[in-house]
């Protein structure tokens, strides 16, 4: 199941996006989540919006 959330003020970056396409894991087994981050707004929402016509669901932490 692809998934994302979003964090805000994460040391000196302003907005963060992590996101997991379902397939990618560590050795141990857990979601191996990808990285992306932002200094505006805008850029991050177009950013979430791609993610979410690729079929990504929002989720909070595991």
């Amino acid at each position: 199941m692809k998934t994302f959330n979003l964090m805000s003020n994460v040391g000196k970056v302003k907005y963060l996006v992590n996101f997991w396409n379902g397939i990618k894991k560590h050795a141990d087994g857990s979601a191996f989540f990808d990285v992306a981050t932002f200094t505006n707004k805008r850029k991050r929402d177009s950013f979430v919006r791609s993610l979410k016509k690729e079929g990504y669901t929002e989720k909070g932490f595991y």
